[in-house]
């Protein structure tokens, strides 16, 4: 069984570890642990569904945000330390649905080719506020930093979403983007493309120049 944690003395909840089980039931219960459930649920990396949590959780590392829960509903995917909210969209060449069959068993041939480069879109970069109660408020870009992740292995033998050397990073402050997509074209034409090795440094140096802008606009707001 779970953990019960107190959060911010308000109020109690049961938090889960990997190895706790179903209970419950007088079945014998074989492989009902959470960790089974997360197999089951999220193995497949190459997933629409997963790959952007995956691609966040990837930028969450590389930042060293830290971090113990996503949170689906928030208004940015993550915030640094001092505040700095961004927002992580991911593609790749390939997608799931073309490699397997509806039983998730692996096809003969993919069911359709893969995606090229020049079709790739990212989208949803507006939307409106999550956790306000306006429904017809408007859609804006919510978060200071945009990042695109793409995976750009073409072998589906080779297709590892775990190996970042496969992954190409761009990151944009928001006043870089108008509209709600953009092309993976437009952002390898007018951006600088960058390895797993490279994003910290180029995303470290985003960040700090927000956190300057931050600390100057409180600085006049208290004069």
């Amino acid at each position: 069984m779970g953990a019960i944690r107190t959060e911010n003395n308000l109020m109690q909840r049961v938090y889960h570890d990997p190895e706790d089980s179903l209970f419950g039931v007088r079945l014998d219960l074989q492989n009902s642990s959470l960790l089974d459930f997360w197999m089951w649920a999220s193995r497949d990396l190459c997933d629409d569904d997963l790959k952007g949590i995956f691609a966040e959780w990837i930028v969450l590392k590389l930042l060293n945000i830290p971090g113990t829960q996503r949170c689906s509903w928030a208004n940015n995917d993550l915030v640094t330390p001092s505040g700095v909210t961004i927002e992580v969209k991911a593609s790749a060449h390939w997608q799931s649905w073309k490699l397997l069959d509806g039983q998730a068993v692996l096809r003969q041939a993919p069911l359709r080719p893969m995606t090229r480069a020049e079709k790739v879109i990212f989208g949803g970069l507006q939307a409106r506020d999550a956790t306000g109660i306006d429904p017809k408020s408007a859609r804006t870009h919510k978060s200071q930093l945009y990042v695109f992740a793409f995976e750009h292995e073409r072998d589906t033998l080779r297709w590892n979403a775990m190996d970042l050397t496969q992954w190409e990073f761009f990151i944009l402050p928001a006043s870089k983007l108008s509209g709600r997509s953009i092309k993976l074209s437009e952002l390898r034409r007018n951006f600088k493309r960058l390895s797993a090795d490279e994003f910290p440094d180029e995303a470290a140096s985003l960040i700090a120049a927000l956190e300057t802008t931050v600390q100057q606009w409180i600085g006049l707001s208290s004069s």
